[in-house]
């Protein structure tokens, strides 16, 4: 742990101050833009990164034309899905649609984007349908990898659903899980990184351990780990060792923890070594890459599995006026995580007016904050901040910290509430 000489308040007050500053003080510019040269601003993907994009650029709504696209008329977070599937909260508690009435000047399309054309700046969504930019964000979450794993397809239904994302079938996964019966065997196969969300498969195995034995289900619970250390490993072992000593077991990638062949059938999985582990319920998460549109518009330097950007404007590497946030980003010492879109998504908004407004961009800093549970009322998070190398060309990290491994009763259940009150500021703030 690294301690810092600022706290994470004053942190987020610095960030809060510039950005409250930003507006008022360009708000004397934004009025000069003529009408008839108003630019066209595009968002694809209405997750957090979407979102607060939204957030910040409608605030010149009057000033430039803005179109969201997305594919769902809902949205899943990410973010407390492993809470529903721990049945402590309900799926329609993470579900969301947005509320038109804080956008009324902004014109929502519900589509599937199958491409973008780079010389036209066009999104199409089908051959005979499309619309122009002037900038082009793109916020489209992340897609996996399917020549991985031997025997496994993401694509096949009769898997256990991955629940990576909003669209798999979060409730499936715990319809099946809750047939489970007594001294059940469940195999969690943990991907390499980079992954959305690192500490998550562990969160998932806590909760799903906490749920089974409400349902006084005796079950093993084995993490087959492609990784040999994750995020917030001595807390987890920490809290693993106080509820979970008899039920979850880690086998890192050096012990025979990587995951290279899957029998369906069969209901088993090897490892590197042909060590075979057969399980009740085996829950592959896919190794991730960036979202398809990226490959299917051209839009990856070759050999890449996320995409470039400039980490200043985050604008795509050799692609002018199109910029990516989020889960496909290569952020560098960033986490693939809600909170790492959200910081990302309000410097792309801030420094995109500039470039508008032909001014000088903004020296971006960033914040990651996040939770994780292993019960309803235990939580534990890691903080940490970033901002730009020397060069201005690669976002490094300033430190973090995390919680006290050993902390007592009332620090858990303490951050418990700060985790629940993290997501609702969040979700209130872009959604309600």
């Amino acid at each position: 742990m690294v301690k810092n000489k600022f706290s994470r308040r004053e942190f987020l007050s610095n960030i809060a101050g510039n950005l409250a500053f930003f507006f008022l003080a360009n708000t004397f510019l934004l009025k000069r833009l003529n009408a008839k040269t108003r630019p066209k601003i595009v968002i694809v993907g209405l997750g957090i990164g979407g979102a607060t994009c939204l957030q910040y650029l409608n605030k010149i709504s009057s000033l430039v034309d803005i179109i969201v696209v997305e594919k769902q008329n809902e949205y899943q977070t990410g973010p407390l899905s492993n809470l529903v599937i721990g049945n402590i909260l309900k799926r329609k508690e993470i579900c969301f649609k947005i509320n038109k009435k804080k956008y009324e000047k902004v014109k929502f399309i519900y589509e599937n984007v199958i491409s973008i054309d780079v010389k036209s700046k066009s999104v199409r969504f089908s051959k005979d349908l499309k619309i122009n930019y002037d900038f082009l964000i793109l916020s489209p979450g992340i897609s996996y990898k399917n020549d991985i794993l031997q025997g496994y397809s993401v694509t096949d239904k009769k898997n256990v659903p991955h629940c990576w994302d909003g669209e798999s079938n979060i409730i499936q996964f715990k319809e099946r899980l809750t047939d489970l019966e007594n001294n059940s065997k469940i195999i969690i196969s943990s991907p390499d990184y980079p992954y959305r969300c690192p500490p998550a498969p562990y969160e998932r195995a806590s909760l799903i351990a906490n749920y089974l034995r409400k349902l006084n289900k005796k079950v093993k619970i084995l993490i087959l780990d492609s990784k040999n250390s994750f995020t917030k490993q001595e807390n987890y072992f920490r809290e693993w060792k106080i509820n979970y000593s008899d039920v979850i077991e880690w086998i890192p990638r050096r012990k025979g923890g990587k995951v290279t062949f899957y029998d369906q059938k069969k209901n088993l999985v090897k490892n590197s070594d042909g060590q075979i582990f057969r399980g009740d319920f085996v829950h592959i998460i896919p190794e991730q890459k960036a979202a398809n549109i990226f490959y299917d518009s051209g839009l990856l330097n070759e050999g890449k599995d996320w995409c470039q950007i400039n980490p200043i404007s985050f604008e795509l590497h050799h692609f002018r006026d199109i910029y990516a946030v989020g889960d496909s980003i290569d952020a560098w010492a960033m986490p693939k995580s809600a909170f790492s879109a959200n910081s990302q998504a309000k410097v792309l908004a801030v420094n995109l007016i500039n470039k508008i407004l032909e001014k000088e961009y903004v020296d971006p800093v960033f914040l990651n904050t996040c939770y994780s549970f292993s019960k309803e009322d235990r939580a534990f998070s890691i903080s940490a901040w970033y901002r730009l190398n020397v060069k201005k060309d690669k976002i490094i990290s300033l430190g973090s910290s995390e919680s006290n491994v050993n902390a007592n009763n009332s620090d858990r259940k303490l951050e418990a509430k700060h985790a629940f009150g993290w997501y609702e500021t969040m979700v209130n703030d872009l959604f309600i």
